[in-house]
């Protein structure tokens, strides 16, 4: 493929998508207008016809990654219309007391999604972009990276697809991805030791304007609002191990009794929380970790496919999208498609590892009920309230600008030294020091911003 979009002259597409979900429209999307005819293959059947969904997480968030991408394929003011946006998230606390955190310092919103509606409203733009063919009930086989091809079977019997690029959007159990595992890249696919079911939360009981969530430390619930004033719940619960956990319950132990234990008010918030807990499907997590991501200049892979993640601090998809604006500006740089494919590996790997590492980290900060701090967390809030520039939350910076993760993990891990420095060098007392001399103690920054955590979830 080159920047002028030149076609096959045996009509088969530019560039073949192996997966139509989210991340597959959007790279079809930003691929079409630029580099000629897109085919997305997709093993399922269009969930536009399919009532009910196919039973993935009811809701996502669009954050300024996600509406970046968003903005410039045009549909930024469409989907904003179908959001909710959320200015802070509610801990409800085992004690009774809640505790109320904003998103950003500025009141900044982060924006839930029904993933359905997201879908099919990308899923409609594709197919309204000239060179955009998704063709469903596609089950990709194999893939050959040198031709390249695809071979694909479908209710007629298997076929052969020949292009000139293949992008595995096919998620964490990647069909493509295993073609250049076959070439010697190592993928880590692990299931964690977290399952979850979808709750649906009836209206009326709880703010529909922020996130809420019942952290225990042993399990968690949290709840999202959706347009209709309704609210999308998930349970978090060990997978393995004693109770509370989905293995004791399918021991025998009463998973509403569980729940009941856990979530005391909950149990009032959702009368049918008994009926529901039996007859929800309990998901597992998967996470990914791919240390290669392209193939010479003919294969490369986006999304969950190379770096599957924990949903906790909600930027998986947004980490997707942004996958794919990155490769078609590397692409669009680059003087060849090798070279456009290796410099996309090259800027996403580390912030994907990055992202990923925080996602995972966030859960055990959200899960946990807030404790008495510890003499580094007061320092770590003193100087983000005392130097408001320099230490920035790291919640607000993952979701409110596309800095790039490497970089802010990699400031929140100086902001841990520069505090143990800090203690080391002064002693306890400094914790409760008058601002002056707080002031006076910190040394001016060297590089870049530091960061600091922001506990609570997304």
């Amino acid at each position: 493929m080159n920047g002028n979009g030149t076609d096959r002259t045996d009509g088969n597409p530019e560039t073949v998508i192996v997966g139509a979900g989210l991340v597959g429209a959007v790279t079809a999307l930003y691929l079409a207008p630029r580099y000629g005819p897109v085919t997305l293959l997709e093993k399922r059947a269009d969930p536009r016809r399919e009532p009910g969904g196919q039973g993935r997480s009811l809701v996502v968030m669009l954050s300024a990654r996600g509406w970046r991408a968003l903005s410039d394929l045009g549909l930024a003011d469409d989907v904003r219309r179908i959001c909710v946006p959320l200015h802070a998230r509610c801990g409800h606390l085992p004690d009774g007391r809640t505790r109320m955190t904003p998103y950003g310092r500025d009141g900044q919103p982060i924006w839930a999604v029904e993933r359905r509606r997201l879908h099919h409203m990308l899923l409609d733009a594709a197919e309204a972009t000239p060179g955009v063919r998704i063709r469903f009930g596609q089950r990709v086989r194999s893939v050959d990276l040198d031709e390249p091809a695809v071979l694909v079977e479908d209710r007629h019997g298997t076929h052969r697809l020949t292009c000139r690029r293949i992008l595995g959007c096919d998620g964490a159990h990647s069909a493509a991805r295993a073609a250049l595992e076959a070439r010697g890249a190592r993928a880590e696919v692990r299931t964690l030791d977290l399952a979850y079911q979808e709750i649906d939360v009836p209206a009326g009981r709880l703010d529909p304007t922020i996130t809420h969530f019942w952290p225990t430390g042993k399990a968690m619930f949290a709840a999202h609002p959706l347009p209709s004033g309704k609210l999308s719940g998930s349970l978090f619960m060990r997978l393995d191990g004693p109770a509370p956990s989905y293995a004791a319950a399918r021991g025998g132990q009463d998973l509403p009794e569980m729940f009941t234990a856990l979530f005391p008010e909950l149990t009032g918030i959702i009368p049918d929380i008994a009926e529901q807990l039996a007859a929800k499907a309990v998901s597992t997590l998967t996470a990914v970790r791919c240390d290669r991501w392209v193939w010479r200049d003919t294969f490369a892979l986006l999304g969950d496919s190379c770096h599957a993640m924990a949903p906790f601090m909600g930027h998986g998809m947004n980490c997707g999208f942004e996958d794919a604006r990155v490769l078609v500006d590397c692409l669009d740089a680059a003087a060849d498609g090798a070279a456009g494919l290796a410099a996309y590996e090259k800027s996403r790997t580390e912030d994907a590892d990055a992202i990923s590492l925080l996602s995972y980290r966030h859960y055990f900060t959200m899960a946990n009920p807030p404790r008495e701090q510890t003499a580094e967390e007061v320092l770590r809030g003193r100087l983000t309230a005392l130097f408001p520039d320099r230490f920035v939350p790291l919640y607000e910076r993952c979701a409110f600008t596309e800095e790039s993760y490497a970089s802010i993990l990699r400031d929140d891990q100086r902001l841990d030294r520069l505090v143990a420095d800090l203690l080391a060098r002064h002693g306890t007392e400094l914790v409760s020091a008058p601002d002056d001399r707080l002031r006076a103690c910190t040394p001016s920054p060297i590089s870049t911003t530091a960061t600091l955590e922001d506990p609570g979830c997304s």
